[in-house]
């Protein structure tokens, strides 16, 4: 069967999930959230291939009364922050990355979740660690103080994709502060001693959920760039493009790694739609899509994407 034709029937039956599925309580909160087959998965895979429109509004609404009703609005980093009551005990608690792709769906459904839910947006906002990132991890807030680049980029990603006015004060440093830090870790290294701190971030994944790759952070910088007229490390997607190379063909960007990968740590039961788009050595239209734009955002003289001569 033809790849378009299994997508389109993947995205069919992903819809059809998503109207039925009555797994947006507490009771079922396993099977919201469990990887990588929940209702969650679907929604952020739809929204990732640009069709966010396809969800029914039914999911849509029972999303937005999770985040309203069922998950504990603050993240846990002190014995303060614990809720005290029962009935919010039993509530979900919630991480930055995970947060960030929820709002990021909505927002780009068209819900209004700064004036719905505005503490998600105050959320992200207020846990910037001084080096610029963020950590999905609490012990970060209170020892080491060092971020996560896989927490850093869904918050920094809804705050710049999914801001339709002027930034404020607030979020430009956000922004900026973030940007600094992934170029200071050449977006793939340490700090230390400059070596790649995952070699699995040069491959191209998708979908991504939460995951991060190195044209994930090469595609932030490239809209950061242009939102805050700031100016593009040229040398840094330079670096990016070389260490891309391997995954480039002429026609397009193809996929080097799965987020559910059965070898990994984070092996599943996945879902047709996933699958459908995943095929590590296949040349993905999304991520090739993305890499476009980081090209014309790089200027005329890298118009191709076929590999660099070394």
């Amino acid at each position: 069967m033809e790849t378009n034709q299994t997508i389109r029937l993947a995205i069919e039956e992903s819809i059809q999930f998503l109207e039925f599925a009555p797994h947006f309580t507490m009771a079922h909160g396993e099977c919201t959230r469990r990887k990588w087959d929940g209702v969650w998965w679907h929604m952020a895979a739809l929204y990732e291939m640009g069709e966010v429109k396809r969800i029914p509004q039914s999911a849509i609404e029972r999303a937005k009364h999770l985040l309203k009703t069922q998950v504990w609005p603050t993240f846990i980093i002190s014995a303060n922050d614990h809720p005290t009551s029962e009935s919010d005990k039993m509530k979900m608690d919630c991480c930055h990355c995970e947060l960030a792709v929820y709002y990021m769906i909505l927002m780009a459904y068209g819900c209004d979740l700064d004036k719905e839910l505005p503490w998600i947006r105050e959320w992200l906002l207020k846990h910037q660690l001084p080096d610029g990132g963020l950590n999905c991890d609490p012990e970060a807030y209170t020892h080491s103080k060092k971020s996560s680049i896989v927490s850093t980029l869904p918050p920094l990603e809804a705050i710049l994709w999914h801001t339709d006015r002027e930034f404020t004060e607030q979020e430009a440093v956000f922004l900026d502060e973030g940007a600094r830090y992934l170029i200071e870790h050449r977006l793939v290294c340490s700090k230390q001693n400059g070596d790649v701190i995952d070699m699995e971030w040069l491959k191209p994944c998708f979908p991504r959920f939460f995951e991060y790759d190195i044209l994930r952070g090469m595609s932030f910088l490239a809209e950061w760039s242009r939102r805050r007229n700031k100016l593009l490390p040229v040398w840094l997607f330079r670096e990016g493009l070389e260490r891309l190379n391997t995954s480039m063909i002429a026609e397009g960007l193809q996929v080097g790694r799965q987020v559910f990968d059965p070898q990994g740590p984070w092996g599943g039961q996945t879902f047709s739609l996933l699958e459908a788009t995943a095929g590590i050595g296949v040349v993905s239209p999304y991520l090739t899509r993305q890499l476009d734009r980081v090209f014309e955002r790089m200027g005329p003289e890298y118009t191709s994407r076929l590999p660099l001569d070394n």
